[in-house]
């Protein structure tokens, strides 16, 4: 089932969208990965509780956008 709705976007992300020729897959995809961030940073946080982020390291940060660049990179 679809909903139809109407969005305002900036011009560089509407561009992005339109150009991938698929504007509402692109966007739907958009936001499944968001939610899948969101529900996985929650499984952390249920994992070794609340503030668990905060023992991370500016080098754990810098070595994982290190990971996720290359990563991107691949896919």
């Amino acid at each position: 089932m679809t909903k139809r709705i109407t969005i305002s976007l900036p011009d560089d992300l509407a561009d992005e969208a339109q150009e991938s020729g698929n504007a509402s897959g692109y966007i739907a995809d958009a936001l499944r990965e968001q939610r899948r961030i969101r529900d996985g940073m929650a499984a952390l946080e249920r994992l070794w509780g609340p503030g668990w982020q905060d023992g991370i390291t500016d080098a754990d940060r810098e070595r994982a956008n290190r990971l996720f660049d290359s990563a991107r990179e691949v896919a």
